[in-house]
């Protein structure tokens, strides 16, 4: 895979774990486990999405590129405020099972289809792709800084 590709897929690999806001609004997925911050964002979806990585390109490393900025995404939203019930959200489930928050960077207000699709939204969807598009583009440069090729 060439590097712009690369950067490509790990950008979505980053913002993937919030394909449940789009999930949620579907009854049936909800009711097992789709509903923002649900299953998709636990430290197991992270290795089950990198073992389909694995799986789909028999790529160690962009599977292994693709644990790291899945799990970003789960840790970084622990930070992130949470307005909507339930607070928290559960990152080691099925192990642990309590809510986890820890507020101090902007949320996403996840009440509804239209609050989801505001400006708001969007800038903190491009906060985090800019967060994870950083640690890519950190890899690449120690790649090339210690001459590394591909």
């Amino acid at each position: 895979m060439n590097k712009i590709k690369g950067v490509v897929f790990l950008l979505i690999v980053g913002v993937f774990p919030d394909i449940d806001l789009l999930l949620d609004k579907i009854s049936y997925l909800k009711n097992i486990g789709f509903y923002h911050q649900g299953i998709t964002h636990t430290f197991l979806a992270a290795v089950i999405f990198s073992l389909f990585v694995f799986l789909f390109s028999r790529d160690m490393k962009l599977s292994l590129l693709s644990l790291v900025v899945y799990s970003l995404h789960v840790f970084l939203d622990l930070f992130m405020i949470d307005t909507h019930p339930p607070i928290g959200f559960r990152p080691f489930w099925p192990f642990y099972t309590a809510l986890i928050n820890i507020p101090v960077l902007p949320g996403v207000d996840k009440s509804s289809l239209h609050s989801i699709l505001t400006f708001k939204t969007v800038r903190t969807l491009c906060w985090e792709t800019s967060f994870f598009s950083y640690i890519y583009i950190t890899i690449l440069g120690v790649k090339i800084w210690t001459g590394k090729k591909d």
